[in-house]
């Protein structure tokens, strides 16, 4: 099965999307232990993102920017997106370590599909 087809892939997502980190960075990591191929990258960089946007809602400065670099890191290695906007997801990545770094992170990422930027989660 695609992995842009797995409802457990698009579960996550929408945990994700609706601000739950750690059961979506869980939900990644389970994934991550199943991938194969060019899916491991990109679901390294969502697993990442989660874990990084976790530490930085519970006030875990450096380890939040750290995840968040390898997400990024990843996310240069990822050789198909699968659909997603991998490129506003790196984007948004960025302003949150930046507003990480300033003490004052507001601006969650989400993850939004190429075709479809304004349904957020949606396949």
């Amino acid at each position: 099965m695609q992995l842009e087809h797995d409802p457990r892939f698009l579960a996550a997502i929408a945990q994700f999307n609706a601000g739950e980190l750690y059961e979506a960075a869980d939900a990644f990591e389970e994934l991550f232990f199943e991938t194969v191929r060019d899916e491991v990258e990109l679901v390294r960089v969502f697993l990442q993102v989660s874990v990084g946007a976790y530490h930085a809602e519970t006030g875990q400065r450096r380890p939040a920017i750290e995840r968040l670099e390898e997400a990024l890191l990843a996310a240069d290695r990822v050789t198909d997106d699968h659909g997603l906007d991998l490129r506003r997801l790196c984007d948004d990545t960025i302003v949150l370590m930046k507003e990480i770094a300033a003490g004052r992170a507001r601006s969650w990422p989400r993850v939004r599909w190429r075709d479809a930027p304004d349904e957020p989660g949606a396949a």
